[in-house]
């Protein structure tokens, strides 16, 4: 039986993750070229709630149940003098994690009672400090459901770098 697949790409691809026989839905920014997988694609730009409200009414169209939930952000390129003060950038890498959390909670009704996040970063480094606070904040997070929900789903929690 096929697994069903929620993918949601803010950066970069990984190929690895991709479930050749799994249903997949994938959230992103723009088309995904290099995913040659059959995929129904949902584009947003994950700074709008209301997308991802609509995303979500999506999914349970179409999965009963979500097996997966693949989050990918490598590949990042950045100016690292401009990074430094570029505030709108800032606000957008918050903005996308708080938006990101919210969304998964919104999934929690549709995960399967074996059920894994799959998280797709690139390693560490200390340029990168906005994406790495992305990074432990998000983990840090999916611990924390993890644990509350110990009794009814058994959570797995994959960190590919």
């Amino acid at each position: 039986m096929p697994n069903n697949q929620v993918l949601i790409i803010l950066n970069g691809e990984d190929q690895t993750v991709l479930s050749e026989s799994s249903n997949k839905i994938i959230l992103a920014k723009k088309k995904q070229e290099n995913i040659t997988h059959d995929h129904t694609l949902l584009q947003t730009n994950f700074d709008s709630l209301e997308d991802l409200i609509k995303a979500n009414t999506f999914i349970k169209s179409q999965f009963s149940k979500i097996d997966e939930l693949v989050i990918i952000y490598r590949s990042i390129d950045l100016n690292m003098i401009s990074y430094q003060y570029d505030y709108n950038h800032i606000r957008q890498i918050y903005q996308e994690l708080m938006n990101i959390i919210y969304f998964i909670n919104l999934l929690v009704p549709l995960l399967k009672d074996e059920f894994s996040f799959i998280l797709s970063f690139e390693k560490d480094n200390h340029y990168k400090v906005h994406l790495n606070n992305f990074k432990m904040s998000l983990i840090k997070y999916l611990e924390t459901l993890k644990f509350d929900l110990v009794k009814s789903i058994d959570v797995d929690i994959k960190i590919l770098n």
